[in-house]
């Protein structure tokens, strides 16, 4: 089989695993933010802050360099295994420490006895961490498929539970720990390796060599993602940072599936042929105007359609999200265009220059969140799309100089298919025009979007079309 059918396969495969479980997350999701309110969002929303920039640390960076070093051993996976639960430890103690001072400074007393609860994820999640990669360098999504949709069902169902019967934000904390504690039961019932009572430094070395610079880089990613956070909760309202995240919702969940299928398959199949450089371009070039096929048009259709979606999937107390959603979608939409170029360095080995650029990138990021902090969450949300619109520019600049294929060689792939995508939503805002019912609105559009997008494809007989509908067949029939 070629590299190219192997990745679809893995796309396919992989997608199916994720859309399926983003999807019950997604509804449950839906589920909980009608019985919660904004603010009890907006307290759960500060704690994952911490619990993110934790995960940073105990990864470091290791997992990544397990999958891009095709000479691994048992002794860098036990290596990693155990870096990975010390890490683990001494952040959890530092949290515990450090809960009282954070509830001090939001001035909510709950947010002590959650965090040290919360956090004991990292814990958990260290000890399955290994094992989860060594299932994505197999590419073996259907085990991963397993876990995750029995896992996110079954916390989702208690979560549920749990704020009917007035939990309230501890029905959060809880299902994030129930999520973990039953990944990792299955993933050491179905995952045969165990790690080995050795720590090697020279493992340890190599390994860090290539994962200090994506330490840093996620680090410095990480806080900036959440630096929103922080502030909104401290400086506005910790309900307005409920809407906030809600806004955010919708668009993260199309960006969350697709992003993790291009992260699990892109460094593991593009590894393999990081020498050979004109292979290796052409099948970037590939995957970037195949992914523009399917996230333009999605992205764009939701921004367009933010307003109804909010409205009859959370109700109109949720409504003030609308707007977030939308500038949401055009920024996560160039984000994982962006991820792609990021992704290539990876392959190359060149972690240095993705650490450069993230130093351009969070200066630009931070400087725009903090000018906006005091204008509103819309202003920050249209601050976050501005800074993703650079960082595409900056994310491209190494594999123009490197590898010819920049920032106007992209764009230049992708333009029959923005143009396609703009006109689908020029169609569908005329489609639902007229219409008063928020939900049949949001039952309509999708067709009227598919329909001309469809149309708009063999009018301009976009050849990646054709392409993904043959080996979608091809995938069928096998």
């Amino acid at each position: 089989m070629s590299l190219g059918k192997k990745m679809f396969h893995g796309v396919v495969w992989s997608g199916l695993e994720k859309i399926s479980i983003q999807l019950v997350q997604f509804v449950i999701g839906i589920i909980l933010a009608r019985i919660l309110t904004p603010k009890e969002y907006g307290i759960i929303g500060i704690l994952y802050v911490f619990i993110a920039i934790s995960n940073v640390f105990i990864d470091s960076g290791f997992t990544k360099a397990l999958i891009q070093k095709q000479d691994r051993t048992e002794e860098d996976k036990s290596t990693v295994f155990w870096f990975n639960l010390l890490i683990s430890l001494v952040c959890y103690i530092l949290l515990w420490i450090t809960a009282p001072y954070i509830a001090d400074f939001y001035e909510l007393d709950v947010l002590k006895n959650l965090l040290r609860v919360l956090a004991l994820v990292l814990i958990i999640n260290s000890l399955f961490t290994v094992p989860t990669t060594l299932l994505n360098i197999d590419l073996d999504f259907k085990t991963l498929a397993k876990i995750n949709f029995i896992s996110v069902f079954g916390a989702g169902m208690v979560a549920i539970y749990l704020a009917m019967e007035g939990y309230g934000v501890w029905a959060l904390a809880y299902q994030t720990l129930l999520k973990s504690i039953l990944s990792l039961v299955m993933t050491w019932f179905w995952v045969r390796w165990k790690p080995r009572l050795l720590f090697s430094k020279a493992s340890f070395g190599t390994l860090f060599s290539y994962g200090s610079n994506l330490l840093v880089s996620s680090l410095l990613g990480v806080a900036v993602n959440n630096f929103y956070a922080l502030f909104i909760a401290k400086l506005i309202s910790t309900k307005d940072l409920g809407y906030y995240t809600r806004g955010t919702q919708f668009s993260d969940f199309v960006y969350g599936t697709i992003s993790s299928i291009l992260d699990s398959v892109l460094l593991p199949g593009l590894s393999t042929i990081q020498e050979q450089r004109d292979v290796l371009i052409a099948q970037t070039r590939k995957v970037i105007k195949l992914t523009a096929l399917i996230t333009i048009p999605v992205f764009l259709l939701l921004a367009l359609m933010a307003k109804p979606i909010i409205i009859t999937l959370l109700t109109e107390k949720w409504a003030p999200a609308a707007p977030i959603m939308q500038f949401f979608c055009i920024a996560r939409l160039i984000t994982i265009i962006s991820g792609i170029n990021v992704n290539l360095l990876y392959v190359i080995g060149r972690t240095d220059l993705a650490l450069r650029q993230q130093y351009s990138k969070i200066a630009i990021r931070v400087v725009l969140l903090v000018v906006s902090l005091k204008y509103g969450i819309v202003i920050i949300a249209l601050a976050e799309l501005i800074s993703t619109i650079i960082h595409f520019f900056i994310n491209t600049y190494h594999p123009g100089k490197i590898m010819g294929y920049g920032a106007l060689s992209q764009i230049k792939d992708m333009k029959m298919i923005f143009l396609s995508s703009i006109l689908m939503v020029m169609v569908t805002f005329l489609s639902v025009y007229f219409i008063d019912d928020n939900l049949v609105k949001v039952c309509i559009a999708p067709l009227a979007a598919l329909g001309s997008y469809y149309l708009c494809m063999r009018i301009f007989k976009i050849e990646e079309w054709n392409s993904l509908f043959a080996m979608s067949r091809k995938f069928l029939k096998k």
